[in-house]
């Protein structure tokens, strides 16, 4: 009988792990999969805890991120009690409201996974598997559709700028192959660690074969995010310098040769320098010139101020011509009209069309707050902090940089960490990068309050919270 409970219990902690393990697989089949496994997972997790959830003491990480979750339930409330007695009922305040309770499992899955491997129940290895086959297959795929024009199953490109693969009419396949390719370079560089010529040759063509992939899905910002990320390993392990170094100089000479064979890529890649270094190199010189005049007539003056009006306006950093800042302007409206608690989840889609007027007999769409120009209206503010600000208010802006901030204490105290190559550093090394480069602020994002970006962001905030039990655990040795 005995013997018979331990192959049940090992079945069932094989079964939590695999389940565990599809995550990375689940992001590509899309928001449905992610929440079956999420439900899977939980409801194993669950079982495999049973009582002894109640012995365990969260740490205050663990309590600033459940009062984050509490602030979102809190002022979606909030904004369904205004809507129901002074506005009038509208039946998405309720589904919103309704949300904001179902979004309390992603709180469950961090909590799930923080326990699990309080118990020794989870073995991150699986996961570290799956992550590197899932971004070295999509990232073949884009590269055989960028060729062949059809990925392995048959999808052809958007345009002519973005090849897909698996994820069809989603511009999302850089963003993935990003999101999991440090895990990938890290696991790797763990599995042949012994074996300095294989490493060298693995290593160095995965990180090109992940960097085509991206280049070639269209996804530019996921390659920037993707060059800084390997920059960020390099400073932080004294290891993996050389094979950083050597893999930089081979995936930019590729680069090199694509975009000099292919002039569609290197005009659709040199307009994003164009309209962001180019023009604040433009901006620069201009302002150089200025100093050299020691004496101008006021007409020169004149000139000069249009001509520096023309190149500022031209900066894709300016308020008046970015969509995403125009985005941004309009989240600080609507944010405007409740600073404290925000006006609730996903409420950025419904205030903004309240606040644009279309008049179809002029085809235009007016703003209707007086005096604001250059406004845009979207179903969210593509920036995390501005979205969070928006919907949760001061307060909750507040509980996510209290948040950032004791992530970056963890950085700065764990500093040597980073530097020891055993499998759980590495874990640790590649969850810190995936998390900075995915709240990088400058970057246009999507909602952080969809599926796919909160289960990403929690998959990857589970291993920094576990992380000390993450380098003490004997299987990951």
């Amino acid at each position: 009988m005995t013997l018979a409970k331990e192959n049940f219990a090992l079945n069932s902690t094989s079964l939590t792990n695999i389940v565990f393990s599809f995550f990375p697989f689940s992001f590509i089949l899309g928001n449905l999969a992610i929440n079956i496994n999420i439900l899977l997972f939980c409801c194993l997790g669950i079982f495999q805890l049973r009582s002894r959830i109640l012995k365990i003491k969260f740490d205050f990480p663990l309590k600033i991120v459940f009062l984050f979750f509490l602030i979102i339930f809190f002022s979606t409330s909030l904004s369904f009690i205004k809507s129901l007695y002074f506005e009038g009922y509208e039946h998405e305040n309720l589904i919103r409201l309704i949300k904001s309770i179902a979004f309390l499992r992603f709180f469950l899955l961090l909590l799930i996974i923080y326990i699990l491997f309080e118990f020794n129940v989870l073995n991150f290895k699986y996961f570290l598997l799956t992550a590197t086959c899932s971004s070295i297959l999509v990232a073949l795929d884009i590269i055989y559709q960028y060729f062949f024009d059809s990925n392995i199953i048959g999808l052809k490109p958007i345009g002519i700028y973005h090849n897909t693969g698996f994820f069809g009419d989603e511009l999302i396949a850089g963003g993935f192959i990003q999101d999991f390719s440090f895990f990938t370079v890290l696991f790797l560089a763990f599995s042949f660690k012994n074996k300095n010529y294989i490493k060298y040759i693995f290593i160095i063509s995965t990180i090109c074969i992940l960097g085509l992939g991206i280049l070639f899905s269209g996804n530019r910002m996921s390659l920037i995010l993707f060059l800084i990320g390997l920059l960020l390993i390099f400073f932080f392990n004294n290891e993996l310098k050389k094979i950083i170094s050597i893999s930089l100089v081979v995936l930019f000479v590729l680069m090199k040769l694509i975009f000099s064979s292919d002039e569609i890529m290197r005009g659709y890649y040199s307009s994003l320098y164009d309209h962001t270094i180019g023009q604040l190199m433009l901006l620069k010189d201009r302002s150089k010139q200025k100093k050299e005049i020691k004496e101008e007539s006021p007409e020169n003056q004149l000139v000069e101020k249009q001509r520096d009006t023309k190149a500022f306006s031209q900066s894709s950093f300016v308020f008046g011509e970015s969509h995403r800042a125009r985005l941004i302007m309009t989240a600080l409206d609507i944010w405007s009209r409740n600073k404290i608690f925000g006006n609730g989840i996903k409420s950025f889609r419904m205030d903004c069309q309240k606040l644009f007027l279309k008049n179809p007999e002029y085809n235009i769409t007016v703003f209707l707050i007086k005096g604001k120009k250059n406004r845009l209206c979207s179903t969210h503010p593509h920036n995390y902090y501005v979205e969070v600000l928006t919907e949760t208010g001061l307060v909750g802006l507040s509980i996510m940089l209290i948040i950032a901030l004791l992530f970056c204490i963890f950085i700065f105290k764990n500093l040597k960490l980073f530097k020891e190559n055993k499998i759980g550093n590495f874990l640790i090394l590649s969850s810190t990068v995936c998390l900075i480069l995915e709240m990088f602020p400058l970057q246009s994002t999507g909602s952080v309050f969809t599926t796919h970006d909160m289960a990403y962001i929690i998959l990857i905030s589970s291993f920094i919270l576990s992380y000390k039990k993450i380098l003490d655990d004997k299987s990951l040795k």
